[in-house]
């Protein structure tokens, strides 16, 4: 592109959440310096914002192909379901676009892989859309983390519960799903979906530098589902990485209430806790009494978009790139090789609310079991005396290249 000339973008999807991106979009002042010249999207009609698209004179595609064959971009946001975004990733690729993916990278890593061999080929950047990596708030935290402030990383933990309806799985053909119809892994899952931040975040904060993740070497999971999907709606992750640090992930959509993200973070001189339902910094408290508040990591939700903007206009690094995002896909694989038959909840067990005429089933006592790992910093089986709960086998995730590891 000429100096001066705006940095043209195509959004990929402009429904459920991809339609905050076309909302950007369309909302962008002038100074930022960018034109919207396509949005794609086969089911366009059902978005709300397709009037206004139409109005701003936006042309809609019903393909990403289709768009290339009439115009050029130099950024493509790709807002799809998980298992299109690395085909559409380098499809844009391929025609010269910079790409912002939303997240999960992908469902394998052999498909990460791929999107990061792409890249590099087409030498165009590539960012994922895990915002809270684009933060003033986060960004600062992992500096001070990398320069030693905060000592060495002993054990992280996260959970997160967000209740999710029968609307949410019947949203879409893929939601729930390990695979689509015609055999494409999915893998979607609270931790490979709603909730992948809050894995990645740990993951990110621990990298050894500005634009790596610290690299898992070791995963065990319990996954367990009360709803009537393929998939898993209560994940339960512990995590070792390279640098020696524990982390621990808990998150369902099977509770009656939400709760969280809670955050708690433990270095060898100081601690972090954040918990978005009481307060919405993130504060560091060191062993000496001192605190530092690193700010709302939620504050810049659309850092993501306009960095990878200015990322295509003048060659600036993005954030959380792919080699940021590749640990979180591994863990998912990981996780799934770890507890391949996905444990069901008893169907006495459960509960079904009718939620205004949405139902929602949830699993009575899971959010208690849940405060009680989290305190304890362990997994639901082993606790000792939860009847459902199950361990997962040990996966060695060092050299793991392929998901699943025996092929497809």
């Amino acid at each position: 592109m000429r100096m001066g000339d705006p940095v043209r973008v195509v959004v990929v999807a402009i429904g459920g959440y991809a339609a905050s991106y076309a909302k950007a979009m369309l909302d962008a002042s002038p100074e930022r310096g960018v034109a919207f010249v396509g949005a794609v999207d086969p089911y366009a009609q059902q978005s709300s914002l397709f009037p206004a698209l139409r109005e701003a004179g936006v042309p809609i595609f019903d393909d990403l192909g289709a768009f290339y064959a009439t115009a050029a971009a130099d950024l493509a946001v790709i807002a799809s379901p998980i298992h299109r975004h690395v085909s559409q990733a380098c499809v844009a690729l391929e025609h010269g676009s910079g790409v912002l993916c939303e997240k999960p990278l992908a469902a394998t890593i052999q498909d990460a892989r791929r999107l990061a061999d792409a890249a590099a080929a087409a030498g165009r950047p590539v960012a994922v859309g895990y915002q809270r990596s684009f933060s003033e708030a986060v960004g600062a935290l992992k500096r001070d983390i990398i320069a030693g402030k905060l000592g060495r990383a002993k054990r992280l933990k996260s959970m997160v519960c967000w209740p999710r309806p029968v609307s949410y799985y019947a949203r879409s053909h893929w939601a729930g799903r390990l695979k689509t119809d015609v055999g494409q892994w999915v893998l979607d899952s609270p931790v490979n979906n709603a909730t992948a931040h809050f894995l990645h975040n740990m993951l990110y904060l621990l990298g050894p530098a500005p634009t790596q993740s610290a690299s898992p070497v070791e995963i065990e999971a319990e996954l367990y589902r009360a709803k009537p999907i393929e998939s898993f709606d209560t994940g339960c992750l512990r995590v070792r990485v390279e640098c020696g640090a524990e982390l621990l992930f808990l998150t369902s959509h099977s509770t009656r209430d939400g709760r969280g993200p809670v955050w708690h973070y433990e270095f060898e001189h100081a601690t972090i806790h954040h918990d978005k339902d009481s307060h919405e910094d993130l504060i560091v408290e060191f062993n000496d009494g001192s605190r530092v508040n690193y700010g709302d990591p939620e504050a810049d939700h659309f850092n993501k978009l306009w960095q990878t903007v200015e990322a295509v206009r003048d060659g600036a690094q993005v954030d959380c790139p792919i080699e940021a995002a590749l640990a979180q896909t591994l863990c998912v694989n990981g996780a799934h090789e770890s507890m391949p038959e996905i444990t069901p909840f008893a169907a006495d067990a459960v509960r079904i609310d009718d939620n205004d005429g949405d139902p929602l089933t949830w699993m009575p006592g899971l959010a208690d079991v849940f405060d009680a790992c989290f305190d304890r910093g362990c997994l639901p089986s082993e606790l000792g005396d939860i009847p459902w709960a199950r361990p997962g086998k040990s996966i060695d995730l060092t050299g793991y290249e392929h998901y699943p590891s025996s092929g497809d």
